[in-house]
């Protein structure tokens, strides 16, 4: 007789949700192997140096995953991307031309302002990421996962960056 898929919702924070989100996850046989998880997560960002960056929105994980262990205790590993509308929000320092330049006749030396211009705009970002982590899932009841998700993009203008090893834990119920 075939063993039942097990199914589960779970809150995960960190991880491939960056700050909070909600799981679906299944296994496409019985309780450990191969299987998939699909998310929906808000996430937040801020970078600070030459620009000063933030990044808020709502990112949708897909990820394959494999669960290994012959009981309720499994290695968690997982491998997928994370796709989603952001809004960034931009600031960065200019100095203002005064019009004075050395070597004029003008002595009157004027020294230039710091400006700031900060723009806004909505556009679609991405990342991958990985899993890699422990479980304890039951065929029915409660689920628990813990561990780290390392990430990086291919460094385009789509390209969300992130600590390279991002933990998560997350709480649920497997039926």
């Amino acid at each position: 007789m075939a063993q039942q898929k097990t199914r589960s919702l779970s809150v995960e924070l960190l991880g491939a949700q960056t700050i909070a989100g909600i799981n679906y996850d299944s296994r496409f046989n019985g309780n450990s192997g191969l299987g998939y998880r699909v998310g929906l997560g808000y996430g937040y960002g801020n970078t600070s140096g030459l620009f000063d960056q933030k990044i808020n929105g709502v990112g949708v994980p897909l990820e394959l995953n494999y669960l290994l262990g012959k009981k309720n205790s499994k290695l968690e590993l997982g491998f997928g991307a994370s796709l989603g509308v952001y809004q960034v929000k931009e600031t960065v320092a200019y100095v203002e031309d005064t019009g004075w330049y050395p070597g004029t006749e003008d002595t009157d030396q004027k020294y230039g302002e710091i400006k700031y211009f900060t723009n806004k705009e909505n556009r679609f970002g991405y990342f991958f990421f990985g899993d890699i982590g422990y479980r304890y899932q039951r065929p029915n009841g409660f689920m628990f996962r813990v561990g780290v998700s390392p990430s990086f993009n291919f460094g385009d203008k789509y390209g969300l960056s992130k600590t390279a090893f991002f933990p998560y834990i997350g709480f649920g119920w497997s039926f």
